[in-house]
């Protein structure tokens, strides 16, 4: 590797990043952590690269750089344009650099900057003569690829049925046995659709397709420890063996218990021999003596307990972990140890036929798709690849080797750069491969991404090649690997959080990688100056379904209860005056925009967007899915369905129904009935002819000019193009103006557009004519290809947004809601009789065709138990993606069934020391995020104080329990104090759990508390305290409700005296420091909070202007205004330790006004327009105010870590100054 500059002072680069910039001879892994800046290292190093500041300089296309988008394509060259400008701009001095500068500029439009497509596209224009391809050839677009692929599909299997051959027949038909049911072949028609998909992400498909076959053609002197993947299944076995420990280990500690079944205790320790010698066995033994030690296990009967002997519910906790324990074993032996070892090798023998058949139609269905693209001078984006392949190698002894064109592009890119490198695939890293220079050692490779972060394997995405590299990279020897763990991104407490989460529940086993310290986020970025800790929010929403399923007597799904605590908490954030920074580094209100609402998936997007519509909240879905569903679509789908046949019945009562024709239920009926024998088209003629007799005669006009221009739209489809043919329609029936007059008519008149521009790009395909359109769109309906609805909605429209984690990636945003955390993780692929496995091929259940039985094979075993482990490290990625987009603030949702059984299990299934992850079995079991957050939070110090752990655990969060009944009630009345209310905790179920992690925690009546309390309910509190009437300050410790906001009908009278004071701290909020030179200086101040809409135009009437000119006159006001620092409506969260009544109680408010002074000096300073009489004005306000500016200045103290020197109240209505003690 070449020396590295040393980095100058100035320079705001990390050391890693600088390395990442400058490093070079040898291929070098950049493995960049969410908001480290990876893509401005990438585009700085391509500068560097191009002007050469500390070598050589290159020209511009000599550089390969491969993007993952074609947008961050476009942006890497504009910003390299960008700065060779502004380079050319500083060389003009010097005629050689300026020279090489212009050069560049000529160049950088040329440059192979673009996505892997793109230049395999570029590879194919250029050596097209090397292949057997129409130099004329063109893209073919996703949907008339896939007719394609229908089309020769449906003829492969028809010739398969129509086989001579009796062997080759009766495969076929075990073929179909296995894999379909009585009603059709389509789970073959996917089975090999998949397969195909599958081959095509490999550089040899028709190797791999080969191997799969291999697998299955076994001798007969093969064992079951003989074969490839028998390690994978050992270690699924010894992972259920661990669950079952586990269990073993939370009954333990059960019995140890006062109270506790401690008879169970001597069968208990035989439990765990018997347990330990299976998995000793499974590290060690043979596959045969595994087998014989699971069959053989047997469980002891527990020791019988007299009636008053132990806790009965204890013991019946005991024997729900045992039952647990044995469950597991039960199942491993009716899995994988129901038959002999022998048995499971001769199953895979008799399987090899059925694999072999479905091999040969997969070749052959990818023989003819090719020939047929190859006739119509079609490629699909899997094409581009492999012909770029194709041109890139040649055969040597079997092997691919580069060919003399590889060899050019090795001589002529003196870098190939690589972004997103974590999603790319075992063909596109061969094709990079073969275009870059050297090994690793001594390579010209730049690899930049984040494994963590590696979410599309459903694309075929292989992140083990990332891996790979990683662990081969990190001893420098054979390549040089960076980290970048730098965050700028986000607040303190949530990367805090997110270390603290993922430290716990990703590892080598289960998470396919470390999070150690070199993956752990390291804050840097800009909140230094934002001393208040925002901590992450978890609300779990109690007693709530976990799926879609309700009970009867509900009313709100799970994702309504979501919704509206959602709601509530934006509409706080919003009320309570929440600031977020901005872009030039400035605090400013919060904005819709500035929210958004990550979800696994759409699915309840809907149900989302209803209830934030009541809540009378700005919101936009981006659905995915909902467009054929929606009315003018299907109206217009039938219509064309008509047009291209009128003899569907269906379709045309659609259209005579559609408010274009406007006919009645009854009028409907009158005229099927006119004439039953005829199909209803004609029956519709003959009801025409015989004078249309039991309809109004508007109804009547009405169906003769539909039927007149239904004729005109049959003659005109056959002449016309089809997207003019939509248009015609339109305009003939006025209907895309009738829509955008209807509710939501700017969406609806988008997707009519939406349906003209499909049919537009239908007509540049190889396919004609209405028929094939409409039975293309019918495809796309039955497989479940939906599309989303128009986008209505810009990126700069004030709106919360609703997204997938995954289109969340690359993106960030100040305010972040994770929803449906408690949703269980989508395990559709494993219902299939078959499961895929680049690594190992295809396992598929065996079949017993004399007994028309399935048993779940070893190689289906261990490819779906190897498939779910990686899915669940997937989900931890997602996880990741999703708690590293916000900036301020993160909340964390998600729903249980039953809360006290849900902290109950989070508190015994974990059992963690300092710095320990959870057990391997808890996290690979994990069916929902809960599953890993859950027992992850319950030991955290912010969940149960626990001092002792604080040095390691320095992340904050607040955990609130939410009871689905208070979400339910007062539909649109709920304030966030109600919400709050609900935020408690069994106290049996707390004390339970506390004296098993913590003999210091005596509190247990705080479990009953309130999670927060406002500082004007503590002053109220402690009031009540002072007056020695316990039984009133319980009743208000649990029924503190917040005045709710007064009735729209109420808002047109006059401000109340809140409302005024509220005006008026809304201005101090904006108020300029330098006060105002005039009066008509305050007058335009007052005027801009309402263009700012800060204010209403009635607040800002009942703004005295006499109140700024007597602030800034007073010598606090003037304090004010030499002030080194202030900051302004400054929120807290403090615990409060002081007091025995409220100890441990959480206090929040809003601070008015700190200032600092230029020595340093803090002052408290709060704003009072109460209406008191002057006489008695000071001792009232420091009755009311002495204990809220007290908690005040032991809020800023805790912030700030100095002391506030004064406390000060400013009486605006007399212009009075009072200094507290």
């Amino acid at each position: 590797m070449t020396n590295i500059p040393k980095k100058p002072a100035d320079v705001q680069w990390t050391d890693e990043q600088w390395q990442a910039i400058y490093a070079s001879g040898q291929d070098t892994l950049v493995s960049a952590a969410a908001g480290s800046g990876k893509t401005a290292v990438l585009i700085n190093r391509m500068i560097e690269k191009v002007i050469g500041k500390t070598g050589e300089p290159i020209d511009c296309d000599e550089l390969l750089v491969v993007t993952f988008t074609n947008a961050a394509a476009a942006e890497m060259r504009q910003r390299m344009a960008t700065a060779l400008e502004k380079e050319l701009q500083k060389q003009l001095d010097n005629p050689p650099i300026a020279k090489h500068l212009r050069r560049q500029l000529t160049l950088v439009n040329k440059a192979q900057i673009s996505t892997l497509h793109s230049f395999c596209l570029a590879i194919i224009k250029q050596y097209a003569y090397m292949l057997d391809l129409d130099p004329g050839f063109r893209i073919a677009n996703d949907g008339e690829a896939a007719l394609l692929r229908d089309d020769v599909l449906a003829e492969v299997l028809e010739q398969a049925y129509d086989e001579d051959n009796e062997a080759r027949l009766l495969d076929m038909y075990r073929l179909v046995d296995s894999f379909t049911s009585d009603r059709d072949d389509q789970a073959i028609e996917l089975l090999i659709e998949r397969l195909y998909e599958m081959s095509r992400v490999q550089p040899e498909p028709y190797r791999w397709l080969n191997s799969l076959v291999d697998a299955y053609n076994i001798d007969a002197a093969t064992t079951v420890d003989d074969l490839v993947f028998i390690e994978d299944i050992k270690k699924s076995i010894r992972l259920e063996l661990q669950s079952a420990w586990r269990y073993l280990e939370e009954m333990r500690d059960i019995t140890l218990l006062p109270d506790g079944p401690a008879a169970y205790g001597t069968t208990l320790e035989r439990d765990f021999d018997d347990v330990r010698t299976v998995l000793a066995i499974s590290e060690m033994g043979s596959w045969q003596a595994l087998h014989d030690a699971v069959t053989g296990f047997k469980w002891t009967t527990l020791a019988r307990m007299k009636k008053d002997e132990c806790d009965p519910t204890l013991q019946k906790r005991a024997k729900d972990k045992r039952d647990k324990a044995k469950k597991i074993i039960d199942t491993l032996q009716k899995t994988y140890f129901a038959r002999q070892p022998h048995t499971l090798v001769e199953e895979i023998r008799r399987m090899a036929p059925i694999i072999a058949t479905l091999v040969e139609l997969t070749k052959d269905y990818s023989e003819r798709y090719k020939q047929l693209k190859r006739k119509r001078a079609l490629v699909d984006f899997s094409d581009l690849e492999h012909y770029a392949l194709q041109i890139l190698t040649t055969i040597e002894d079997g092997e691919l080797v580069p060919s003399v064109v590889a060899q050019d592009y090795q001589q002529k890119f003196k870098e190939v750069l690589v972004d997103e490198y974590q999603d790319t695939n075992l063909l596109q890293e061969t094709i990079l491969q073969l275009v870059k220079s050297g090994d690793a050692h001594n390579g010209n490779m730049f690899m930049v991404g984040d494994l963590k972060q590696s979410i599309y394997r459903f694309r075929l995405a292989e992140p083990r090649l990332f891996l790979g590299k990683y662990e081969q990279y990190a001893d420098k020897q054979d390549g040089l690997k960076i980290d970048l763990n730098a965050n700028f991104r986000s607040r303190r407490e949530i990367l805090e959080g997110t270390n603290y989460i993922f430290t716990q529940i990703m590892g080598k086993q289960v998470g396919e990688l470390e999070y150690d310290e070199a993956a752990s986020l390291k804050y840097s970025g800009g909140y230094d100056d934002v001393p208040t800790a925002i901590p992450i929010q978890v609300a779990v929403i109690a007693n709530a379904e976990e799926e879609d399923e309700l009970p009867e007597e509900d009313d709100f799904t799970a994702a309504q209860y979501e919704a509206r605590y959602i709601i509530r908490e934006i509409q706080q954030l919003k009320e309570s005056g929440a600031m977020v920074k901005g872009k030039d580094g400035n605090m400013r209100p919060l904005e819709y925009r500035d929210i958004v609402i990550l979800m696994r998936s759409m699915t309840w997007s809907a149900e989302f967007a209803e209830a934030f519509k009541e809540a009378e909240i700005p919101l936009y879905a981006d659905l995915g899915k909902g467009y054929f569903e929606a009315l003018e679509v299907m109206i217009m789908l039938n219509t064309l369905k008509v047009v291209d046949n009128p003899y569907q019945d269906i379709a045309l009562a659609s259209v005579l129904r559609a408010p274009f024709v406007g006919l009645t239920e009854n009028e409907l009926a009158t005229i099927r009935v006119s004439d039953k024998r005829l199909p209803f088209y004609e029956a519709l003629h003959h009801f025409v002819r015989q004078g249309q007799s039991g309809i109004s005669t508007a109804a009547a006009e009405k169906l003769q000019r539909f039927l007149q221009l239904l004729q005109k739209w049959r003659n005109a489809s056959k002449r016309i193009a089809l997207s003019d043919l939509v248009w015609m329609i339109y305009e003939d029936t006025y209907y895309y103006e009738m829509v955008g007059a209807m509710v939501n008519g700017k969406q609806r008149q988008a997707n009519l557009r939406i349906l003209h521009d499909r049919a537009l790009a239908y007509e540049q395909t190889i396919f004609r004519g209405l028929f094939r359109f409409l039975r293309f769109v019918d495809r796309m309906k039955s497989r479940g290809d939906d599309l989303g609805t128009a986008r209505s909605v810009s990126e700069e429209e004030d709106v919360v947004r609703v997204m997938t984690i995954h289109a969340s990636k690359g993106l960030e945003f100040p305010v972040v809601f994770v929803a449906g955390l408690g949703r269980g993780f989508n395990k559709m692929d494993f219902n299939h009789p078959y499961v895929f496995d680049q690594q190992y091929g295809l396992g598929v259940k065996a079949i017993d065709p004399e007994h028309r039985v399935t048993y779940t094979s070893l190689p289906f075993l261990a490819i779906k138990e190897k498939k779910l482990l990686e899915m669940r490290a997937e989900e931890m990625r997602i996880l990741y993606v999703a708690m590293t987009r916000p900036k301020e603030r993160l909340y964390l949702v998600g729903s249980v069934k039953d809360a006290t059984k849900s902290l109950q299990d989070w508190q015994e299934s974990q059992r963690l020391k300092e710095h320990e992850r959870l057990p391997n079995a808890l996290r690979a079991k994990a069916n929902r995020y809960l599953d890993w957050i859950g027992p992850a939070i319950v030991c955290h110090p912010d969940f149960i104080e626990m001092e002792q752990q604080a040095s390691y655990t320095p992340s904050q969060w607040n955990v609130h329990f939410i009871s689905n009944d208070a979400l339910r009630e007062g539909k649109d009345k709920l304030t966030q104090e109600q919400l709050a209310d609900t935020a408690t905790l069994d106290a049996t179920l707390v004390e339970e759990v506390t004296r098993r992690f913590t003999a210091q925690y005596h509190y247990t009546d705080m479990t009953t508390k309130r999670s927060k309390t406002s500082v004007t309910e503590l002053k109220r509190l402690q009031q009540l305290q002072l007056q020695e009437e316990p039984e009133l300050f319980a009743q208000a410790t649990q029924t503190l409700v917040k005045e709710a906001p007064r009735p729209a009908f109420l808002q047109q009278q006059s401000l109340t005296a809140a409302e005024v004071g509220t005006a008026f701290h809304a201005a101090m909020h904006h108020v300029p420091q330098q006060g105002f030179t005039s009066d008509t200086a305050i007058d335009a101040f007052i005027d801009s909070l309402v263009t700012r809409e800060i204010l209403t135009k009635d607040e800002a009437a009942v703004l005295e202007r006499a109140h700024f000119q007597q602030f800034f006159a007073s010598a606090i006001g003037q304090r004010f205004m030499k002030a080194h620092r202030i900051w302004r409506e400054l929120p807290f969260t403090m615990l409060v330790k002081e007091d025995t009544m409220i100890d441990g109680q959480i206090i929040q408010g809003i601070i008015d006004c700190v200032i600092e002074e230029q020595d340093g000096t803090i002052i408290l300073l709060d704003y009072k327009t109460d209406r008191i009489a002057k006489a008695q004005l000071q001792e009232e306000l420091e009755k009311r105010y002495t204990i809220q500016l007290h908690t005040y200045a032991q809020a800023i103290e805790q912030i700030l870590r100095v002391p506030v020197t004064e406390k000060i109240i400013y009486a605006v209505r007399s212009a009075m100054t009072i200094a507290l003690p």
